[in-house]
This record gives structure tokens, C-alpha cells and sequence, in this order.
């Protein structure tokens, strides 16, 4: 996809960090802009702080991508308003910190139904109308560097991640003669909430414990800005795997393809 002006761009977790970031870069590209996040309230004062730099349109939509109808009403109001999406990024997610066999099946439910069925409601809602409108496109979906190597206290998120981006490799084939691209985005550490959203857990998914993640320490942090550029540039290019984290994921990607390869055996 290499023409953005005066095309729209539907971005989740739009609020804040990577989100706001992208919602930032296609605006100044000259995209029309469908903001969605859970948070009502940051969702309109982030529209607000997008909308003087939009070369078109922004549209706010409090959604809620654990809810289907949520997420379709939320593409329905896309549609409605600009008639297509051109790209679509589902982006919204959140994070715990636990060793597998502690999480609760709240913890489990709360970050599968954010971080996999969100990308799921956003893929069923809106790439059968992204494909009838013959325009092409390109989706993006946020997995992490998490969806490709495990760490400790991480299990939960490990397993959303790795889903991500595997539905994100099947989805760019099943849209190869489409002209709709795929990308698949792994940051490493950015400085957005995420390490903080245990703090707004809704209700439903509370399972009495705090989940509070910590984090490593990291000198290779990156910026949502730094992210979003990275994002908009392997949509121009039509780029399968964003990883913003360089040649840091290259070594971490290299290590676990060599201990996958030395452990096959002839039968």
C-alpha cells in the first residue's frame, strides 16, 4: 500500500501509547482516522489532541474488543462514516506478570480476550467488508516479541502473543490475492501503560490478585513514535514482520531457531 491520502485508518487501543502513536502517523499522512478504546474519557481527549494534525477526518468509538458487538459496532461506524477502511490495526492490548500455574482462569480469560479474540473481532468485522470493497489494504496486528520467545512470569501474555502471530502468518496467506497485506508488529519494551493496565481491570476479569508486572531492565527501549514510524514504513513496503527492536531480535529470534533445530531428530 503506498498511497495513505485521504484513506482510513481504524486503529484499537487507540488512547494511548503505540495506538495514539499510529493514530499520530496516519493523520499526518492524510488518512481519515476511526479511534477506538475502552477508555471513553482518554479516547476523546486523545481524538481531540489527533484531530488538528488530521489531513481529513477523526472519528472517536468507545469500544470494548473483548465484545463482539462492541467491535462491530465499532467497524459499522467506520464504514458508515468514510464507506471503507484502508488499514486496520489491532492494536489493543494488555499485560500480567505470574507464573503460569498461578494465573487464575480470570487472568486467563481477561488477556486471551483482549490480546486474541480483539485481533479475532477485528479480522471478522472488518477484512470480509475491507475485501468486497475491492480497494486493498493492509492489517496490522500487535503481537510482541512475546509471541516468539518465552520469558519467566509471562506465560499468560506468551500464549496471546504466540496465537497473534500465528493468525496473523495464516490470515497473510489466506489474503494473498486479495491486495490486502498483513504485518505482523513484535516490539520489545516501549514505553506505553500497558505495563500498568492490571490497574484498570474491569470487573468481570478481577481475580482478587494483584497481577502487577515487572518489568527487565532494558537499555533498548523504544518510543510508541518510534514504533508507529516503523509501522507505517513496513505498510508502504508491504512487510510481513516488524520487529522494532532490531538487531536485539534478531539475536533472541536466532537463539530459539537453534535450539528448535538441535532438538529434531531423525525417527
Amino acid at each position: 500500500m503506498k498511497d495513505f491520502d485521504g484513506k482510513t485508518a481504524a486503529v484499537t487501543g487507540a488512547a494511548s501509547g503505540i495506538g495514539l502513536a499510529l493514530c499520530h502517523g496516519f493523520a499526518a499522512r492524510g488518512m481519515n482516522v476511526v479511534m477506538a478504546d475502552i477508555n471513553a474519557d482518554a479516547l476523546n481527549e486523545a481524538a481531540r489532541q489527533v484531530k488538528p494534525k488530521a489531513g481529513r477526518d477523526v472519528l472517536p468509538v468507545p469500544t470494548d474488543v473483548t465484545k463482539a458487538e462492541s467491535v462491530k459496532a465499532f467497524a459499522d461506524a467506520a464504514f458508515d462514516r468514510f464507506g471503507a477502511v484502508h488499514v486496520l490495526c489491532n492494536n489493543a492490548g494488555v499485560l500480567i506478570g505470574c507464573p503460569t500455574y498461578e494465573a487464575s482462569l480470570k487472568d486467563w480469560k481477561w488477556l486471551i480476550d483482549v490480546n486474541y479474540w480483539g485481533v479475532i473481532h477485528g479480522v471478522h468485522f472488518f477484512v470480509p467488508r475491507m475485501i468486497a470493497g475491492g480497494q486493498g489494504g493492509h492489517i496490522v496486528n500487535t503481537a510482541s516479541m512475546a509471541g516468539h520467545f518465552a520469558t519467566p512470569n509471562n506465560g499468560v501474555y506468551n500464549s496471546t502473543k504466540f496465537a497473534v502471530v500465528g493468525l496473523s502468518e495464516s490470515l497473510a496467506r489466506d489474503l494473498k490475492e486479495t491486495g490486502i497485506g498483513v504485518s505482523v508488529l513484535s516490539p520489545g519494551q516501549v514505553e506505553t501503560p500497558i505495563f500498568t493496565s492490571y490497574q484498570n481491570r474491569p470487573a468481570e476479569y478481577d481475580s482478587g490478585n494483584v497481577r502487577e508486572y515487572k518489568r527487565r531492565p532494558s537499555a533498548n527501549v523504544r518510543t510508541p513514535e518510534q514504533v508507529a514510524a516503523l509501522v507505517i514504513d513496513a505498510i508502504e513496503a508491504g512487510r510481513m514482520y516488524i520487529f522494532p527492536h532490531g538487531e536485539e531480535s534478531r539475536a533472541v529470534l536466532n537463539a530459539r531457531h537453534e535450539r528448535m533445530l538441535r532438538d529434531i531428530v531423525n525417527p
